[in-house]
């Protein structure tokens, strides 16, 4: 299976689960809602590697790398989370999903060497990302959204890219060592851990209702098993790629928000997610 395909069915995974975390958020608070979700996909990557899924590889060395994912994952989800309950939602996938741009600078810095067709890719998907991002300003007169709220949603979007492109960095290198499904697995316990610390050091008890659970199953799994997805790839041009193309999760989200929540969509949006679409398409070709 390519990079590019690995990444591919990462975004439509996580895609899905970002459109779940909309409602669960606004019900729950995204904090509550981020850890239902670490708690099942912690669960569902446990009973994963204990069925011999994949055997788990310990190593005295890449723990750092683990610690590195982990954090980022949490703090960047907590910012996703807090963006997709304030919305609008087809503003925020897609500027979440510029965080491969980070990846590949860091990447090429280390010597990767994409080709042309690649670099096409990746700078059609950015570009896609770029255009849906300008278009924020439309939300102030046909949704009701506010200057300063959009302003605010767009700054915790940026801070969540930063992470995730920390998070993916991490978790792929880690996954050279580790595999992927126990990077994950560790990364995920990671991520919860610190959250109960968070909700800890606050004195403040999550709100979990039992009829949420299934949404939060839900979520849990599909989160966990993009990041199986993206850390099998995980050196080089693969990482790069895989990276950019499970960007593709924003245009995922953007026409689910689309298609149930009846979030309009200016000519810039349709265009950027159709050139996000293409773009992940032709990194996905073996």
């Amino acid at each position: 299976m390519t990079a590019g395909l690995l990444g591919a069915i990462a975004a439509v995974i996580w895609g899905s689960a970002d459109f779940i975390a909309r409602f669960t958020g606004r019900a729950l608070g995204y904090d509550s809602a981020l850890l239902g979700m670490l708690i099942a996909g912690a669960i569902g990557l446990t009973l994963w590697i204990w069925l011999g899924a994949e055997p788990v590889h310990w190593h005295a060395t890449g723990w750092w790398l683990i610690a590195a994912s982990g954090l980022a994952v949490m703090v960047g989800s907590l910012f996703l989370y807090n963006c997709l309950a304030r919305g609008p939602v087809t503003i925020v996938a897609p500027i979440v999903g510029s965080y491969p741009a980070l990846i590949v600078v860091l990447l090429l810095i280390l010597g990767a060497r994409p080709s042309v067709m690649q670099w096409a890719g990746m700078a059609g998907c950015l570009a896609g990302v770029v255009i849906v991002s300008r278009s924020a300003g439309g939300f102030e007169t046909s949704a009701g959204y506010t200057r300063h709220d959009l302003r605010i949603t767009v700054a915790l979007a940026l801070v969540a890219a930063l992470c995730f492109a920390v998070a993916l960095a991490a978790g792929q290198a880690a996954s050279a060592t580790f595999g992927a499904s126990t990077t994950s697995w560790l990364t995920r316990l990671t991520s919860l851990g610190l959250l109960l610390l968070l909700f800890l050091g606050r004195r403040r008890m999550p709100r979990l209702p039992l009829r949420w659970w299934p949404a939060l199953a839900a979520q849990g799994t599909l989160d966990s098993g993009a990041y199986v997805f993206v850390f099998a790839a995980t050196s080089g041009e693969g990482a790069a790629i895989a990276a950019v193309t499970s960007s593709g999760f924003s245009a995922v989200t953007v026409i689910l928000a689309r298609v149930i929540l009846r979030e309009q969509m200016s000519l810039a949006q349709w265009f950027g997610t159709a050139l996000i679409v293409a773009a992940v398409a032709v990194l996905s070709a073996p």
